[in-house]
């Protein structure tokens, strides 16, 4: 009959990445049809002859296993059709195309959980996982049908009134979640395994103004600093962590533990955020440094805090910071790879197994600030993030025009900066009416 099946890669769907997606192609009398895998690689790390990923791609055993079980499944179909005397390539890819468990929506979901661990995007696939746990509860409380062509706008809004009533979600994390849902909707539809946008039509639930954000007033900043901590103990190490934060406008826990010596460049600390990957640069003051010295080897052979004037025979005090800051810079060259803070073990080549071992030192850095904040008389429930918030708070309290802040926390809009200081705003107009009227 001349049915055959292979793996291709269909370039006229090259992304501007240069990726392109993997397609199963059914061909007979010269005619193709095709199915997505799910999968894109480079032209480079496509081994056409052997059909397989090459090698040089950073997963291509997790993507053959899939590859593999794949063709053998539809080989399966294949031969059961050519048995009962009904092959062709219509009624194969029906076959397959029909196949309850490939058509679920789950099934789908878990297809598309492995997409964005291949694309090296682990807080989605972290918490579209969430969401696909959500929907699995829904299908089965509300005995929902599981297909895709059953998804649409009726689906979608059944399933954020589940949220919303039975799962008791708040309104914004609603629209996280059904927002993650649509990302998975969009790339199902990119990738032509539905007909049309479910989303079209989905009457997304009103966002609402969120609870005011956890911040520490300076007081309380400076109760954490001048705790009598254990130096060197994990705590001690975990204040300091959170101190460089604080005076650094508030930088991200992934972005201080990639911090190396190298990113101290000429008195700043220049650095690009991993959640955007814009660059930072920040000039470094004597809070800052004095944190450092903490964690530069040997130091104190070079801590001097007088030294005599060659013109007086009286002693004269010296600015300890005067000879520490070059010195300070003199070790940050000679050891430009190495982590400025003792957080992460080694460097990772693989950004999900980075991301991953950022996530849970996050874990035990929030767990000690609640020891932390304890011993400060602190009674919020702060963890790492608050430091930026803190920041936020102090600099518009101290008079920081809109524009400065939103350069320091690294915001790309200054409508986002006005979305996270509004909870702010509130103490700033009662101090402002009370010189009014009191």
């Amino acid at each position: 009959m001349g049915l055959t099946i292979n793996f291709t890669l269909l370039k006229r769907r090259q992304r501007d990445d240069g990726t392109i997606p993997i397609y199963l192609r059914i061909t007979e009398n010269r005619k193709s049809s095709y199915r997505s895998t799910g999968f894109w690689v480079k032209q480079k790390d496509w081994d056409n002859k052997e059909q397989e990923v090459k090698g040089s791609h950073r997963r291509y055993k997790h993507i053959n296993i899939k590859l593999r079980r794949l063709y053998r499944e539809v080989e399966t179909v294949r031969d059961d059709l050519e048995i009962n005397g009904n092959l062709s390539k219509d009624t194969l890819l029906d076959a397959i195309s029909e196949d309850k468990d490939n058509r679920s929506i789950i099934n789908q979901g878990e297809i598309y959980r492995t997409y964005l661990q291949d694309e090296d995007r682990y807080w989605a696939r972290r918490h579209f996982k969430v969401v696909l746990g959500n929907l699995k509860s829904f299908i089965k409380d509300r005995k929902k049908p599981d297909q895709l062509n059953n998804l649409d706008s009726q689906w979608i809004e059944d399933f954020q009134d589940y949220l919303l009533t039975e799962v008791g979600n708040a309104n914004n994390t609603v629209r996280k979640k059904i927002q993650r849902l649509k990302g998975m909707t969009d790339w199902l539809f990119k990738n032509e395994e539905i007909k049309q946008d479910p989303f079209s039509r989905v009457d997304k639930v009103e966002p609402k103004r969120t609870s005011n954000k956890i911040k520490l007033s300076f007081d309380q900043i400076s109760a954490i600093e001048n705790l009598n901590l254990e130096k060197g103990s994990k705590v001690w190490h975990t204040r300091n962590y959170f101190m460089y934060s604080f005076y650094n406008a508030g930088i991200r826990f992934g972005d201080l533990c990639c911090l190396t010596w190298g990113n101290l460049i000429d008195g700043r600390l220049v650095y690009a955020m991993n959640k955007t990957g814009k660059q930072k640069s920040i000039n470094q003051l004597p809070p800052m440094y004095q944190l450092l010295l903490h964690y530069v080897t040997n130091c104190g052979q070079y801590i001097i805090l007088s030294r005599r004037d060659p013109k007086d025979t009286l002693q004269k005090a010296v600015d300890p910071m005067d000879l520490l800051m070059p010195m300070i810079h003199q070790y940050a060259q000679s050891h430009a790879n190495e982590y400025i803070f003792p957080i992460l073990d080694e460097h990772y080549e693989d950004p999900m197994e980075l991301r991953r071992k950022i996530s849970s030192k996050n874990v035990q850095a929030n767990k000690r600030l609640k020891i932390i904040a304890g011993k400060a008389g602190i009674q919020a429930n702060i963890s790492f993030h608050v430091s930026r918030h803190s920041f936020a708070h102090y600099a518009l309290k101290k008079g920081m025009d809109l524009y400065a802040i939103s350069k320091a926390l690294g915001h790309s809009d200054l409508k986002v900066t006005e979305e996270y200081l509004k909870t702010f705003d509130e103490e700033l107009l009662d101090k402002s009416m009370n010189k009014l009227f009191s």
